[in-house]
């Protein structure tokens, strides 16, 4: 004969601590399933948003480009005596954007020193010297820099420098041409000969006006 479970047996069956257990740990799992896929969604939202700001900022730098190459009509140049030290003596090439648009320089001036007997000289192009330039190896390969001159007052130099000799006559003066300008030859009169003119080298234009990129 069977007997039927009375409602205290049925209650104690019901109450084992394995299956409380179990019950309790079901949430439980849920939750922390939800957590990691929760954890999951935003590591991938935040590397998404990251890949696409790297994307962006690539595009924007192949996009920027310098802005147009300086005419003669917006500068302003001028021939300046720079300050020189253990024999060595040179000259400022400085040009200003007088105009009221953006322009650029980049590039080495061709600087011809003339004697007062006609005979020229140019000017050995080289990355940097004693007194300015770039300050980088000789044999370097660096792309020259671009340098912005800004709507008005923007600055760009460069160095031009050579080795004292008394025996040299002297320049008297000297043929300055820009880099990528048409038009843009200038020649500069000496009032006095310019006895540095050995080993004579010029610099490329750097942003500013000291002709160094220090």
């Amino acid at each position: 004969m069977t007997i039927p479970p009375t409602q205290h047996d049925a209650l104690y069956e019901s109450s084992d601590p394995v299956e409380l257990l179990i019950k309790d740990a079901r949430p439980k799992a849920r939750h922390r399933r939800l957590t990691v896929s929760v954890m999951l969604f935003a590591v991938v939202v935040v590397i998404a948003a990251i890949l696409i700001a790297v994307t962006r900022g690539s595009a924007t730098k192949m996009v920027t480009s310098a802005p147009p190459t300086c005419l003669r009509s917006q500068l302003h140049v001028a021939f300046v005596r720079a300050n020189g030290g253990l024999g060595h003596g040179g000259n400022l090439i400085q040009v200003t954007n007088v105009s009221g648009k953006v322009c650029s320089l980049t590039g080495y001036p061709r600087v011809t020193g003339v004697f007062a007997s006609g005979v020229q000289r140019i000017f050995k192009d080289t990355p940097n010297g004693y007194l300015g330039g770039l300050f980088i190896n000789p044999s370097s390969r660096t792309k020259l820099p671009v340098a912005t001159l800004r709507a008005r007052h923007g600055v760009a130099s460069s160095m031009e420098e050579s080795v004292l000799r008394l025996t040299c006559p002297g320049f008297t003066s000297y043929v300055v041409s820009l880099p990528h300008v048409t038009g843009g030859t200038y020649t500069f009169n000496i009032s006095f000969p310019d006895r540095y003119c050995f080993q004579p080298e010029v610099h490329p234009f750097v942003p500013g006006s000291t002709g160094s990129a220090k």
